[in-house]
């Protein structure tokens, strides 16, 4: 058996009525959008306690706020009525070679945004081998 087949009979298992869709789309339950990379070892829907329905998860590689990104989250806050952005970024990460620092630079393409609704609040942080968050802030001068 392949792991898509092994994935399969889990679900079969835990049985339909868990998944389903209700029938007309219901706005996230805490107003958030989470932008976290594709690894699977920190799993933010555990991290903060998330059921189905409480945020958008947004997934790509090393949590890169890109051109992807952007267009998810724009469609996240006009249609999915989220308000709220925050980023994951976590220590071990392949894909970047200081993820605080990458982390200040999503935060600050974040807030400059002008084609996003809602960027009053934006949060980052490193997730650490430990398990801990550490909130990382953008470092830029003030005018």
């Amino acid at each position: 058996m392949n792991s898509i087949d092994g994935l399969l009979s889990r679900r079969a298992a835990l049985g339909v009525a868990l998944t389903a869709l209700p029938p007309k789309p219901e706005l996230p339950g805490t107003g958030v959008a989470i932008v976290t990379g594709s690894d699977a070892r920190p799993g933010v829907e555990t991290m903060f306690g998330l059921r189905p329905g409480d945020a958008h998860v947004i997934r790509n590689a090393g949590g890169c706020v890109n051109d992807d990104t952007l267009h998810s989250l724009r469609l996240s806050q006009t249609v999915g009525g989220t308000s709220e952005i925050l980023l994951v970024h976590h220590e071990d990460c392949a894909a970047l070679g200081d993820p605080a620092d990458d982390l200040r630079a999503c935060l600050i393409r974040l807030r400059d945004n002008q084609e996003l609704p809602h960027t009053d609040v934006v949060r980052g942080f490193v997730y650490t081998r430990g398990g801990a968050l550490r909130e990382i802030r953008p470092e830029r001068a003030e005018n």
